[in-house]
């Protein structure tokens, strides 16, 4: 059983990725003052170096959540579901 939730932890958060590193993009952007144009970033130094590119990048990976994101959902019910039937097993013992 132990494997099996390691397996759907993973995989859950797998799908979780790209709507977390949009996430941390938009985070990283503010915190280095960094103003999207128009969904892009023209420039943005941190720590000497033009990230723009790759916070771009990173902040259309939301995009990609609209397919992540049910495929998580249902994981999510998988694993509680798991965790149900494993709770009522150990409750008959």
């Amino acid at each position: 059983m132990r494997v099996a939730y390691a397996v759907l932890g993973a995989l859950l958060l797998f799908c979780l990725l790209p709507v977390l590193l949009a996430v941390a993009a938009v985070l990283l952007a503010r915190a280095a003052g960094c103003i999207p144009d128009g969904g892009t970033f023209d420039t943005c130094r941190l720590l000497g170096v033009d990230w723009a590119e790759a916070l771009t990048t990173s902040l259309t990976l939301h995009w990609l959540g609209l397919v992540t994101l049910p495929i998580a959902a249902a994981l999510a019910v998988l694993l509680l579901f798991l965790a149900l039937v494993d709770l009522l097993r150990r409750l008959r013992r």
